[in-house]
């Protein structure tokens, strides 16, 4: 489903609205509303205000290709960016590389749903609890990165690791593809940047269960909530906020970094979780968090730390096995140019090589 912002001005003329009007209504500029038909994708409450304006569903201002086996939804962006059809464009043309790779791939069969009749706090912490318990995590423990593609592995979502083109503006992002979930992850993005997005959109993966994606204005704040509960238990925080309280600023900012580097986890999102439960709480660490994430590879340079061929595909293999098993069920019916390109290997690792110890896989496995 895409962003279809030329109908903003096609109902707007119907309803003998000027642009001007919409905006004042909105309190936005002129210039907005034509940066929305333009393509720029309007955000939460602009969305919720349009479909107010004009009385229609918000899925109103997105166009749906009933037989597209790639299917793309609003994702979160990195930063202060916007969203945007480049990105939407640009996220299809990733996805769309790995249309014969799941069209030839084994039926995903029967996967988790979570069905979410009401997108609010009590929900997102009954769907936090559930998916660690999945994951076999301890009550008072925050999620790292390994125990997080753990996860996603449970959840039978495929992980793709690709190193994404300027024009997406993510680290990660949630799609379809034949029926099968799949979430493609930004290579060079720091591990510690990278937990709570996963989570985010492994939470629009597991909520996703009609047959097209259908987008709701408070689906991103609820899958960011859901996502913090996951990555964050209650516990954890209450412990975290308990041992500093008190304390100098200085002595505060270098505990919460003892705390994240036992646990793998930024200070800001910390800081933002101990204020949900202590609103008093201010905090600057955007500094250290920093310094911090200097400590910490990006997850490309966690796959290719050794720069051989074996240890690639064992991270690979640790990392995304739903990934691996199904490319080994088709190493010797696609191209190497195309397991190559699967891979984004063009000029990283000898294709030849990688393919030699996916083979050895698959024979291990016979």
């Amino acid at each position: 489903m895409g962003w279809a912002g030329e109908r903003i001005k096609t109902i707007a003329k119907e309803r003998k609205v000027t642009l001007t009007e919409l905006g004042q209504s909105l309190q936005v500029s002129r210039q907005t509303v034509n940066a929305w038909i333009n393509g720029q994708v309007p955000r939460g409450q602009h969305l919720v205000g349009l479909s107010k304006v004009f009385s229609v569903a918000p899925d109103y201002f997105f166009s749906e290709d009933p037989n597209k086996p790639i299917s793309i939804p609003l994702h979160r962006t990195r930063g202060v960016a916007k969203l945007t059809k480049a990105m939407e464009t640009g996220a299809l043309e990733l996805a769309s590389r790995y249309e014969i790779f799941f069209k030839n791939a084994p039926d995903p069969g029967l996967v988790q749903v979570f069905r979410v009749k009401n997108k609010d706090t009590q929900n997102a912490i009954h769907l936090a609890h559930a998916l660690r318990e999945l994951c076999s995590i301890e009550n008072g423990k925050p999620l790292d990165y390994q125990r997080t593609f753990q996860l996603l592995s449970l959840l039978n979502i495929v992980v793709i690791f690709s190193a994404f083109p300027d024009n997406i503006k993510s680290y990660a992002f949630y799609c379809r593809i034949h029926e099968h979930r799949v979430v493609f992850i930004n290579t060079q993005t720091n591990v510690l940047d990278l937990i709570f997005p996963i989570l985010h959109e492994a939470v629009h993966a597991i909520c996703d269960e009609d047959e097209e994606v259908v987008y709701h204005p408070d689906d991103e704040d609820f899958c960011d909530e859901a996502a913090n509960y996951i990555q964050f238990p209650d516990a954890y925080l209450n412990w975290v906020a308990n041992s500093i309280a008190g304390r100098k600023t200085a002595i505060q900012v270098n505990m919460l970094k003892d705390f994240a580097r036992t646990h793998g986890h930024a200070l800001y999102g910390i800081c933002k979780q101990i204020k949900r439960i202590n609103p008093s709480f201010n905090l600057n660490v955007g500094g250290a968090d920093s310094n911090l994430k200097k400590e910490f590879p990006t997850i490309g340079e966690i796959l290719f730390k050794e720069r051989e061929a074996r240890d690639y595909v064992e991270w690979l293999k640790e990392l995304s096995p739903n990934f691996v098993n199904i490319l080994v069920a088709q190493i010797d019916s696609a191209s190497h140019r195309r397991i190559t390109e699967w891979l984004g290997l063009e000029s990283t690792l000898d294709g030849k090589l990688v393919i030699h110890e996916l083979k050895r896989l698959e024979t291990a496995k016979a």
